[in-house]
């Protein structure tokens, strides 16, 4: 058994490791790599008939009390796109914590936190004490409260997954101190992490006699987050790129504009709310009078196609594809046989820097916002987190600070690298 580990649980990806030979170690925890995807697929049982009208789909709820057949990772994604209505399939169960759940809603994400905790502590190899990381702010939903209420799901979540001694540590503050690492001076450094779920802004005092220090909480010199990251921009660019190829923008024949919410709930897939008003039953009935109203009915068709074989997922997962591959190449020509086999869009960077507009003045303000609260003068910019690779986030960067050199790390394994080291001075 390991005396500790240090697990990212990321809204894209977790991470889980600890510290060997002075070095942080991520253990494999997908087959081969360290890169766990933040989802998972409860199939439905062999009772279930979905082809019976009259018997209806098991719920979540009856789902988890079963956990027979639970896929996480890689293998959630491969049955998800296999068999889409063959399950309940959950991408980024982070994403939905400090959100304004019912009891219910908060038990069964809690449990599904668990569920990933579990499977992490068994493939990392056991441990009783854990240190995760978390965002300064989950969702910026209800402020503070919000985020005492989602830490502490976290909290009860590792310990039903066998964790027995837990504690906390900012996402933000361990990619730099990851980073810490490899400086040779003592430097003040902007933090800027833009993970899947959240960005997090901080200006920490960095620096190889600073990194003696046991206690490091007077060099973080000042903050800023909210619930703003890379999900949030695959569903922009999966509403404002692909949904007006199912309708979003067009007209009725009356010339008024299809309602633009029920595209929004379609794709957003972080928001419980919207998902359930989306699959609910009546939603089948609106799109048939939408179809019948509309001025292209074949757009509406394959939106009708969308929700039938429930792609909300696949829809946004396109999406993401086409996000990562923009780091790389101007434009993407992205598919969707799911829904036609004969459907295909290009995406230029332009495209993506105008889907996510108001991301990125959400970016401005809150690095505008840590430097406002210190009269320290930050040397260099670090930036950290997966959605951080996209050329218009650093462009960006640099277009508010041209005078400072900007540093890539690992952009997904700083920050349970920089956990590793914190979990050894705390548990070591």
């Amino acid at each position: 058994m390991h005396p500790y580990l240090a697990i990212d649980f990321g809204t894209s990806n977790c991470t889980a490791g600890m510290m060997q030979a002075g070095q942080p170690i991520l253990f494999p925890l997908d087959g081969g790599t360290p890169y766990l995807s933040s989802a998972i697929f409860l199939p439905y049982p062999d009772s279930y008939d979905r082809d019976d009208d009259e018997q209806k789909a098991p719920s979540l709820a009856q789902l988890l009390r079963q956990r027979s057949d639970v896929l996480l990772g890689e293998q959630a994604h491969r049955a998800y796109s296999e068999d889409p209505l063959g399950g309940i399939f959950i991408r980024s169960p982070k994403s939905m914590l400090g959100s304004r759940l019912t009891p219910l809603q908060a038990s069964l994400y809690q449990q599904v936190c668990s569920l990933m905790l579990s499977h992490i502590r068994r493939q990392a190899g056991p441990a009783d004490a854990v240190l995760l990381g978390r965002p300064i702010h989950f969702q910026g939903i209800d402020g503070a409260e919000g985020d005492v209420r989602a830490e502490q799901m976290l909290k009860e979540a590792a310990q039903q997954a066998g964790f027995s001694q837990v504690a906390f540590a900012y996402e933000p503050v361990a990619a730099a101190l990851e980073y810490e690492s490899q400086l040779q001076q003592d430097q003040i450094v902007l933090v800027v992490d833009v993970g899947g779920g959240t960005t997090d802004i901080s200006l920490l005092h960095l620096g190889p006699q600073r990194a003696k220090q046991a206690d490091r909480s007077a060099d973080l010199l000042a903050h800023a987050g909210r619930r703003l990251g890379g999900v949030d921009m695959d569903i922009k660019l999966a509403i404002y790129q692909l949904m007006p190829l199912f309708g979003r923008g067009s007209l009725a024949e009356d010339g008024k504009p299809l309602p633009a919410a029920l595209f929004s709930d379609a794709v957003n897939i972080i928001d419980i709310q919207a998902q359930e008003r989306f699959y609910q039953p009546a939603t089948a009935q609106q799109l048939d009078a939408l179809q019948l109203a509309a001025r292209q009915p074949a757009l509406l068709g394959r939106f009708r196609r969308l929700y039938r074989q429930h792609q909300s997922y696949a829809l946004v997962q396109q999406a993401e594809r086409a996000k990562i591959a923009l780091a790389s190449t101007p434009q993407y020509q992205l598919t969707l046989p799911q829904i036609d086999t004969l459907l295909s869009h290009q995406i230029s960077a332009a495209d993506f820097a105008d889907a996510i507009y108001i991301e990125l003045a959400q970016l401005r303000q809150l690095v505008s916002s840590c430097l406002s609260r210190t009269t320290m003068q930050p040397q260099q910019i670090f930036l950290t987190g997966g959605a951080s690779q996209a050329p218009v986030i650093q462009q960006l960067l640099r277009e508010l600070l041209p005078q400072l050199p900007l540093v890539c790390g690992d952009n997904f394994g700083s920050v349970g690298k920089g956990l590793c080291r914190q979990a050894e001075r705390l548990f070591g």
